[in-house]
Order: structure tokens, then sequence, then C-alpha cells
């Protein structure tokens, strides 16, 4: 085609539907398409372990469908929402009119922070845990109550109860809390909730929950039903493996709801309605995946142990552990073996979190973590 070749309409979407597929596909391919070694990691460039992102991607199913829609991009997703919503209200026992979709679960956490925040109270939160809703609320003017971690790294519930007062907000809990990968007792978070929801609202994120051992005894949503002013939310930006797609929800009341929803900017696009239908609807994926992160944390802290440090005990698809340096001085050692390693959490400065990668990449981090960390400090 010469640069004075018409272009039409039908030709322009054609091209533009093959580019979008061949991007949804580009990261799956990449790794048995480009020469590396050891194989499956691209030469030349770093292993990203900083994100908490699944690396398996979401099921085969979920690229096919969102491939065989992508002409389709052109249209609104009301139909697939409807799809969607339809779908996880049935899974998770509550009417449709209790979800609320965003693009990410991030995009629920900042509707729920602009809804509630203000000058006038608080928002009490672990200390360290995932800011978003917090930091949301904090840019409105709510004071944060911070609450630091017990001993063993995990939410100190009682503590974070005392903190509520006739001007708090809302409690966030994050479980498994990120950056420590702990979890809460089940019964005990139940315990904590019924009471504290009386008092407030209360916002669960359980973002990496469907990444635990005991997901099904342990998440919370079976108490939405209850009547308390409670929400929790999902991500299918974790497990799911769609984190590039943006697409999460939350569960609470249906008057809940109705707030937040008010407050959600954009939400998914169609393509992520899709993508998360089909890993919805291939009922093996998560438990497949699951298992697969399992093995990948196991390994690694069987390696932490080797290597005589401590660790947060995970339930998440992370690890969060102690370097015994600077986690600054830590990081750019680990960059300078290939691997890209998470920030800094504070006020734990010397431990670090590391993100769960496929088997090849979780070789690269071995060895370098051996080298980085070879002699005990």
């Amino acid at each position: 085609m010469s640069p004075h070749t018409p272009f039409n309409r039908r030709q322009w979407f054609k091209s533009s539907a093959a580019a979008l597929a061949g991007i949804t596909l580009a990261a799956r391919l990449r790794a048995d398409t480009t020469p590396s070694a050891p194989a499956g990691v691209a030469p030349g460039e770093p292993v990203r372990l900083s994100l908490n992102e699944n690396p398996f991607g979401p099921a085969p199913a979920a690229v096919a469908a969102m491939q065989a829609r992508a002409a389709d991009v052109c249209r609104y997703a009301t139909v697939d929402a409807t799809t969607l919503i339809n779908t996880i209200a049935a899974k998770e026992g509550v009417e449709a009119s209790q979800i609320v979709f965003g693009a990410g679960s991030g995009e629920v956490l900042e509707a729920y922070g602009a809804l509630l925040g203000s000058p006038a109270g608080e928002v009490v939160c672990a200390n360290p845990t995932y800011g978003q809703l917090t930091n949301a609320m904090k840019r409105r003017g709510s004071t944060l109550v911070e609450i630091p971690l017990n001993e063993r790294k995990e939410h100190d519930l009682a503590a974070m109860a005392a903190a509520v007062t006739a001007t708090t907000q809302c409690v966030y809990v994050c479980n498994p809390n990120n950056p420590t990968g702990t979890t809460v007792d089940a019964e005990r978070l139940r315990r904590f909730v019924r009471e504290v929801a009386a008092r407030t609202p209360v916002f669960v994120d359980e973002a990496y929950l469907e990444c635990a051992d005991d997901f099904a005894a342990s998440t919370l949503v079976g108490l939405v039903g209850e009547g308390l002013n409670l929400t929790v939310a999902r991500t299918f930006s974790k497990i799911h493996g769609l984190a590039g797609q943006r697409i999460g929800y939350a569960v609470t009341t249906p008057e809940m709801a109705a707030k937040i929803r008010a407050h959600v900017i954009g939400g998914p696009n169609l393509l992520a309605y899709v993508g998360a239908q089909a890993n919805l609807d291939d009922s093996g994926y998560v438990d497949r995946t699951r298992e697969k992160i399992k093995a990948g944390r196991e390994e690694l802290l069987a390696l932490l142990r080797e290597l005589g440090r401590d660790y947060a005990e995970p339930q998440g698809n992370f690890v969060f552990f102690h370097t015994g340096r600077p986690i600054e001085e830590f990081r750019t050692a680990m960059r300078a073996e290939g691997v890209i390693v998470g920030r800094p959490f504070p006020p734990y400065l010397e431990w670090c979190r590391i993100s769960i990668g496929t088997p090849e990449e979780m070789g690269v981090a071995h060895a370098a973590l051996r080298k980085v960390l070879g002699i005990k400090l």
C-alpha cells in the first residue's frame, strides 16, 4: 500500500482488532517464542517480582474469549456486565444489587474512600497495610489511626477495636495483609467484624484471599447477608491473572452498594468483563493456579529457612522476609542480579516483599537470593 492508498474504515477496524488480539496474547506467547537462559526468562530483561502479579496469566479459555470478542470493543459492555454480575451474585449467594464493579478493586477502594472520607473523623487500619483506601480518605481530610501489627505481623484486632470511637468513619482490614501476607483466624475476624460493624463501617479487602489454603472457610462475604455494615472486596488482578485488564468488585448491602457505585468514575472495559466471565466458567482454574502459587511459595520459604532468614507466615502470592540490611541496599543488590523486588514498607525497613513468579523466574530469584543473602548477617 502506497502512502496515498485509501484506508477505509473496514480495513482500519480489521487491522485494529487484529492488533488488539495480538496484544492480548503477546505476554503469553513471549516466553515460548523468545530464546532465553534460563528457559522462560527473556534474556537481558529483569525478572519482575515486585507487584504481586500472577505470572501464570488467566485461563486459556479467558484469553480465547477476549480474542474472540476483540472486534466488539466498539460496543459498550452493558450486556457482558449484566452476565458477570449475575454469575458473581450466584457464586457469592447475594443479590445483583449488592455488587459494585470497578476497574480493579482499587477503583472500589477509591470510591469507598471518596464516600466516607472527610475532616470530621478517622479511619482505623493496620500498619503497614495496603494504602489505597486509607490514602483516599486521608486526601479528603480523614485522620489515619494506624495500629502496629502484632509480633506475628498480623492485624492486632483487639487494639484496632479499642481504637474505634464515635468519630471513626471506617475500619479497614486487608486479609491476607499486604505486604506481610499474613491472615487473621477466620472465627476471630468474624467476631471482630460483628462487634465493630455495629459501631462503624468495616471494609475487608480479600484481594489475595483466593490464594490462601483455606479460602472458602475464611471469606467474610457470608456476613454481608447478616445485614452488617460490611463491605468485602475481591479482584481479578491476582489469582485470576487479569491485572492488565483492570476488574474487581465489592459485595455489600444494597444501600451501601448504591452509595459506592455513585463514586465509581469509570468501571471495567468490555474485554475485562469477558475475560473475568471466562475465568469463572473454568471451574478448576483457580484451584490449579492456587497450587502453582503454593508450590512456589513453599520452595521460597524453604530457601529462606536455609539462609537463616525470618519471614511472616504467608498466604498470598508473595513472601515478606527479613533481609538483614537496609531494604534499598537489598533491592539494589537484587536488581544487579536481574530481579526486581518490592518497595520499602515502613516501619519494616529491613524487610522485603517478593512476589511468586513462574518456576523459571523463581529459579533466577533463588540464585540471586543465594548470592545476596548467602552470607548470614
